[in-house]
């Protein structure tokens, strides 16, 4: 069975080039559009791993990774164009 990734990210053709770049290599993957988004997408389905951007409308990519960890371990990457760490 597939590893399952969650993209989010609130850029249409990111999503869709990170989609379409780890879905050739074998991956399954759902999306979301923003953090809150996330969260419901993440409940819903087993996730292995979530690549996260940290600036999104209604929640951004740092209080979504503060939900997602009140219940779960999963690894999350941090996706951002930001300069600084």
């Amino acid at each position: 069975m597939a590893k399952r990734i969650l993209i989010v990210d609130d850029e249409p053709r990111y999503l869709r080039l990170l989609e379409a770049n780890l879905r050739t290599e074998g991956y399954e993957v759902v999306t979301a559009q923003d953090g809150m988004q996330a969260g419901s997408v993440f409940s819903d389905q087993p996730i292995d791993l979530v690549l996260m951007d940290v600036m999104m409308p209604k929640l951004d990519g740092f209080g979504a990774t503060q939900r997602i960890r009140e219940f779960s371990s999963t690894p999350i990457i941090i996706l951002t164009a930001k300069g600084d760490e």
